[in-house]
């Protein structure tokens, strides 16, 4: 496998990314519902990623990630505009890009991209599918009892959990976008149960108990 890139470049693309989205986007698109978040707006969405940089250069760190932090960002942000937010973040994000390399977080760029799939599945309009944090390879390890292969769809393959163990199980066609979805919990567990699995029925099942980073989904996720 080989090596991720560093978080500070993850960050800044995943950034640069969701600010040439939310450029493109009218007021309309920003009052939508995303059912991949708690009930937020694409706008509510907005406020939690661009609020975190400007949360860490304000030290209001206490409580990160919890529920009472991220609402507080929101209602926050609330005075500003789209454009100031998007600016805002412009200026901010490089410093905090330099603040999690060198203390090794490297949450923000997945949970700034994983939430510009959500605005784009609440939209209808895909894209972006294929690139650096789509593909990193911390998405792919599964914390399992049993031996876990994943065979991508691009002719590459992974193997984590436990090496040693006597079973395997195996995900067969898997694509690298649906697992950076699913595995940050943007599908039901009847979704991921639907993949093309191989091994134990109760060996998969304990994959599945470990397999979302957050969720599952309570609804199905269809993008």
């Amino acid at each position: 496998m080989s090596n991720p890139p560093m978080i500070a470049q993850q960050y800044r693309f995943a950034v640069e990314s969701f600010i040439e989205f939310a450029r493109r986007l009218d007021d309309a698109a920003w009052t939508v519902v995303v059912p991949c978040t708690p009930e937020w707006t694409a706008r509510d969405v907005l406020s939690h990623v661009s609020g975190i940089p400007d949360d860490a250069a304000a030290g209001r760190m206490h409580g990160a990630p919890g529920e009472a932090w991220t609402a507080a960002q929101i209602e926050r942000n609330r005075a500003f505009d789209v454009d100031e937010l998007l600016d805002r973040w412009t200026s901010q994000a490089p410093a905090f890009a330099d603040v999690i390399e060198a203390i090794g977080e490297h949450r923000p760029p997945i949970d700034c991209h994983s939430h510009e799939h959500d605005i784009r599945q609440a939209l209808d309009r895909p894209g972006d599918r294929s690139n650096l944090i789509v593909h990193t390879p911390l998405l792919t390890l599964v914390d399992a009892p049993v031996r876990v292969v994943i065979e991508f769809d691009d002719g590459s393959t992974v193997t984590s959990g436990n090496t040693e163990a006597a079973s395997t199980v195996t995900l067969r066609d898997a694509s690298k976008f649906e697992l950076f979805r699913s595995r940050l919990g943007r599908r039901s567990r009847q979704q991921v149960r639907a993949y093309d699995w191989s091994g134990a029925d109760s060996d998969i099942e304990a994959v599945i108990d470990v397999w979302f980073s957050f969720g599952p989904s309570l609804v199905p996720i269809v993008e």
